[in-house]
């Protein structure tokens, strides 16, 4: 199909029927490319990592930390040894682990290490001595001829964690100690982690570890790659059914909640959602007949994150704006062309401008690319004391490449974007969705 391709889409009136996808793969395969990321710490030269960070938790264990999706923080701690021969540990409050996490885990390679608070009015300890601790609570079996296969698979993986600790900072220390990791230098991706392990008496080196995983994160594990498949596709089809019925919606508000709607069927949470060039929930404004409409839509699956572009005319836009929307179709497909491993982030946006230079066509596009995982930006990020451009990342094989081509035009008579989710090979790249044509007309 040529770059330039329309598709026009009759508005559907009826929902589909629910289809959620099947993720219990995730009950016993790892997310985590376990030897990509002790190499990115043997290169940074870290024996273990602590994160504390929903994501990197999740990423290291397959665990999101519920209390964090309800605004606590610090609710799960992952430790990941540089030694494949140690295995992760995961600290965490003893009844979130028998009530949220057994049910949706098979790994029996972990060493859980829970933890309760002390016995009402025991003393607070010190460094070297913890204070009674509180049993961890449980269900009470009522009938037991009536517990579920689940709540047999809850006790039966609640009695392999360790004993319970008096606090989390308690927990940590121990599983620091069973690993063997007291005094080693340890990455931390939060600094209250570094004064939870000094306070009981850990004295090795710590170094900030975020940009390690991103590192390793850039080049995706199969399990990843399955997980982006399910996100990427359900996010698409929830955007062409929204853009379908883009004129009867008839607002930038309707137009963005009935993508919402749409993912939410096919098993994804809508993230955010770019209508005409702004993401604010608090604008809604009409989509009038004769414009176009750029839609930039992200949503996940699992917390991976799918993430889609597209141009609407609704009836017959000005010429200017069908030309341009030409233009930038025919540049992403000579960027999709040649995307391999190896080239610069510096060089796909180079690749984009020369393809419009050459079509003489005067456009503002930043043809910015990232790469798209946990995050709708998975990689390295810049700091304050250490910047770093996204310009000088590379192309790795088994990464997920977004290549954003908006038109940053004003007075043009509407908007335009496109952008799909390219998995680079060692030869090349492949959409890992189906790719609708870039204009769609409603």
């Amino acid at each position: 199909m040529p770059a330039t391709a329309v598709a026009r889409v009759k508005a559907s009136q009826r929902r589909i029927e629910p289809a959620t996808p099947d993720l219990s793969f995730l009950r016993n395969t790892p997310l985590v490319d376990a030897d990509r990321l002790r190499y990115q710490m043997r290169q940074a030269g870290l024996d273990a990592l602590v994160v504390a960070h929903p994501a990197n938790v999740f990423y290291l264990t397959n665990h999101w930390p519920q209390l964090d999706r309800m605004g606590f923080e610090g609710s799960a701690i992952a430790i990941f040894s540089a030694d494949p021969a140690r295995p992760i540990a995961l600290v965490m409050h003893a009844f979130l682990y028998y009530y949220t996490h057994t049910p949706e885990t098979e790994f029996t390679d972990r060493l859980v290490f829970p933890y309760t608070n002390p016995v009402a009015g025991a003393q607070a300890g010190s460094a070297a001595s913890e204070p009674s601790v509180a049993p961890a609570r449980t269900m009470r079996t009522l009938e037991e001829s009536l517990v579920t296969l689940r709540d047999r698979h809850r006790a039966r993986m609640f009695s392999l964690a360790k004993p319970a600790s008096a606090d989390a900072s308690w927990a940590l220390a121990k599983a620091v100690k069973a690993l063997g990791l007291d005094g080693k230098r340890l990455g931390i991706d939060d600094v209250e982690l570094d004064d939870a392990l000094k306070v009981r008496g850990f004295s090795g080196p710590t170094a900030r570890c975020e940009n390690v995983i991103r590192t390793a994160r850039l080049a995706k594990s199969p399990t990843e790659i399955r997980l982006m498949r399910l996100a990427a596709q359900n996010n698409v089809d929830a955007a062409m059914a929204a853009a379908s019925r883009a004129r009867s919606l008839g607002t930038s508000r309707r137009l963005r909640a009935d993508f919402y709607a749409e993912a939410a069927l096919r098993g994804n949470d809508g993230h955010f959602m770019v209508v005409s060039g702004t993401s604010t929930e608090v604008l809604d404004e009409p989509l009038r007949d004769g414009t176009s409409v750029s839609i930039d839509c992200v949503s996940t699956c699992r917390f991976y994150h799918g993430d889609f572009g597209r141009t609407i005319f609704i009836g017959e836009p000005s010429t200017s704006i069908r030309s341009a929307a030409a233009a930038v179709a025919i540049a992403w497909g000579d960027i999709r062309e040649k995307l391999r491993p190896g080239m610069r982030f510096a060089d796909v946006s180079r690749i984009g401008r020369e393809s419009l230079k050459k079509q003489g066509a005067d456009l503002n596009v930043s043809f910015a690319p990232h790469s798209v995982g946990l995050f709708h930006t998975d990689h390295p990020q810049p700091s304050l004391i250490a910047p770093r451009k996204p310009d000088a990342l590379v192309v790795e094989e088994n990464m997920i490449l977004s290549v954003d081509c908006p038109v940053f035009l004003a007075g043009a008579g509407g908007t335009i974007h496109l952008e799909d989710l390219m998995l680079i090979r060692r030869d090349g790249a492949e959409a890992i969705h189906t790719v609708p044509p870039p204009v769609i007309i409603v």
